[in-house]
């Protein structure tokens, strides 16, 4: 699907830009026989006529480029502009770019074929974007000032060679999360299947008279069924968030009768552990935000069983002292790392093991884990995913901070309600 759009973009913009350039042409050449006659007016007409390639390419829906044969870019188009900012010149430095425009370019017939080359860039940010080129000769009256010859005359003819860009960065990335989530989710489900299969085939053959290892074989495979059961819980979950994430919610939660009902909520995942839960709702107890209630529990709860798993996993290091989780409420700091609109942070704290700085940035992906704890802590790797799917939702922003040995902070940023908070 992405193919064929890209395709037509392709078609778009390099497609009806150079069939138009004939008629350009002529309007050119009419314009440079007129100005010979009123030499007066020749520097005024030129620069006219010069402008005709840039209006014409601010009309097109595609992000388009014109390159001299020096390979500098003549003319970038608005669309360009908006879609890929500072990324132009990377883009045609690229190899992959130069390579195929070598080609262009050496290609002498009088129709030339057009370039198609695929350019990946990792800085920045990864994007993937696709190039057509096509190479066409123009009078030189269509180059703007100070790209054009040495000796110019506005009927020279001069190369240029027109670039259609289209992005599909969005389409490779989801692509392969697809691809992912199968391999993942069918590498989680087989683990427990196989378990249940082999323990299955013991009970109907050796163990078929031995009722202890038939307790003990039933209470294991019990545990894997509903390791199973939680992974699919927690796929329908996120398969319904993603549905919804269009849709922005419209009821209004307060935000300390939320935390009222996570207290009360996390208060029997907490029995007869060492732990302690801290809550402080904040100092405005009006603080509302426009939210799904269910969802925005949910998040927290989540974000509170991490903080208790991974926490209680690192007893040694605690030596007795209890685990710490702190759920609290506080405005952003106005530090430029959070939108500019008025907003709250709730945050999720613990005294845990931390998390490496190098897993930061990839805890949202679907079935993440970090290695160190993934082996001694069961998790479907979820979790934070749907945690970022529900945020995004709510028109908020999700960022984990942590430290080795000093403990883990989840922050969400959510925008209040005005007129009352």
């Amino acid at each position: 699907m992405h193919a064929w759009l890209a395709a037509c973009y392709g078609l778009v913009g390099g497609g009806v830009l150079v069939a138009m350039l004939p008629a350009l042409a002529r309007a050119v050449v009419g314009r440079g026989t007129e100005t010979s006659v009123i030499p007066a007016r020749r520097a005024s007409r030129a620069e006219a006529a010069s402008m005709t390639l840039e209006q014409l390419m601010d009309c097109l829906p595609a992000a388009t480029l014109a390159l001299n044969e020096t390979r500098q870019p003549c003319v970038i188009s608005p669309e360009a502009h908006r879609q890929f900012k500072d990324c132009v010149g990377s883009i045609i430095r690229h190899p992959a770019f130069q390579n195929r425009l070598d080609h262009v370019l050496a290609d002498l017939s009088d129709s030339p074929a057009p370039g198609e080359a695929v350019v990946v860039l990792d800085i920045p940010q990864y994007r993937v974007v696709r190039a057509w080129m096509r190479k066409a000769t123009v009078p030189s009256a269509l180059v703007p000032e100070g790209y054009r010859k040495p000796g110019f005359s506005p009927t020279t003819p001069t190369t240029l060679i027109f670039v259609a860009l289209h992005d599909e960065t969005e389409a490779v990335v989801a692509e392969r999360q697809h691809t992912d989530f199968v391999a993942f989710a069918s590498h989680e489900l087989r683990t427990p299947l196989a378990a249940l299969l082999g323990f299955i085939e013991t009970l109907q053959g050796p163990a078929a008279d031995d009722p202890a290892a038939q307790k003990e074989f039933l209470d294991i495979m019990a545990v894997q069924a509903r390791r199973m059961q939680r992974l699919l819980d927690s796929l329908l979950y996120l398969s319904r968030v993603q549905m919804q994430e269009h849709l922005r919610p419209t009821d209004v939660v307060a935000v300390g009768a939320l935390f009222d009902h996570v207290r009360a909520e996390a208060a029997g995942l907490m029995a007869g552990k060492n732990v302690r839960l801290e809550v402080t709702p904040g100092a405005e107890p009006g603080l509302s935000v426009a939210g799904d209630e269910v969802q925005l529990q949910q998040v927290l709860m989540n974000l509170i069983e991490n903080a208790l798993k991974y926490g209680l996993a690192d007893r040694g290091r605690r030596q007795g002292q209890p685990l710490c989780i702190t759920l609290s409420c506080e405005p952003p700091p106005p530090d430029g790392c959070w939108p500019g609109e008025p907003g709250v942070l709730l945050n999720v704290t613990d005294t845990g093991p931390g998390i490496p700085a190098r897993h930061l940035s990839r805890l949202t992906e679907r079935f993440y884990r970090v290695a160190r704890t993934a082996a001694s802590v069961q998790g479907s790797g979820l979790g934070l995913a749907i945690v970022q799917h529900v945020v995004t939702r709510h028109g908020g922003r999700f960022v984990v901070e942590s430290a080795v040995g000093k403990g883990t902070t989840c922050r969400i940023w959510l925008p209040v309600v005005r007129g009352l908070s």
